[in-house]
């Protein structure tokens, strides 16, 4: 599915660097390491949104870099850490934002983009939620709204920036055994970047754990272990 090669990351520095990773379809990945250490640079990357300094991205096969702005949203959803909300815009209406790449020249959606809402938003038990606007839900409701939003857009990756940041426990522990069902169920590859250590162990998803310059795969540390390596 993903393949991080010879992979670079930063700005004006490097941050983080990786020679090979595969990242597999059907599977969550949890991306931890310690604040400032490159994190949200690497989702960024990997979403097209930042140039890598030297490496390459590829998703089945195809560089990220080569994909156009339709292509990118036909195959890639990104979850930032925050949605504010915006005035008079319902979570029906932010939902179906995810249905954009498929719509026609005047975005108008058809009866399948609407049960795609709907099923998007029963799966994360905030069908309640539709007819409100998103400047008057909780915090917590519109991050759900934001992972919904990737959901809807029916991209094979989903990439998340802390998207349980705003979540109470009961969710946060609900949204993670969500997003490994449904990565098995429709064979999604899902990166999150998250400090729920005890939560990912929980339901047993491996960890992407950037340390010390380095991006590596463990499936098998315990917490006592993740913490020493970014130490």
């Amino acid at each position: 599915m993903i393949q991080l090669q010879e992979l670079h990351i930063g700005y004006q520095r490097e941050l983080l660097r990786t020679e090979h990773l595969f990242l597999a379809a059907g599977k969550v990945y949890a991306l931890v390491g310690r604040n400032g250490i490159g994190k949200s640079t690497l989702i960024q990357t990997m979403a097209g949104l930042q140039k890598q300094l030297a490496g390459e991205i590829t998703i089945n096969g195809q560089s990220v870099s080569s994909l156009n702005p339709q292509e990118i949203a036909e195959t890639i959803s990104l979850v930032d850490t925050r949605f504010e909300g915006v005035e008079f815009l319902k979570v029906k209406d932010y939902l179906a934002l995810g249905r954009a790449p498929y719509t026609d020249l005047f975005g108008r959606l058809g009866v399948k983009d609407w049960q795609m809402v709907e099923s998007v938003a029963s799966d994360l038990s905030i069908i309640h939620l539709l007819d409100k606007f998103t400047d008057e839900i909780s915090d917590g409701e519109r991050q759900l709204c934001a992972v919904g939003r990737a959901f809807v857009q029916e991209t094979p990756v989903i990439l998340l920036d802390e998207p349980t940041a705003f979540l109470d426990y009961i969710n946060r522990k609900k949204l993670l055994a969500l997003l490994k069902l449904l990565s098995a169920e429709k064979n999604k590859c899902i990166v999150l970047s998250t400090h729920d250590l005890d939560l990912c162990l929980d339901h047993s998803i491996p960890f992407l754990l950037a340390a010390h310059g380095e991006i590596r795969i463990h499936a098998s540390l315990s917490k006592e272990e993740i913490i020493q390596a970014m130490s």
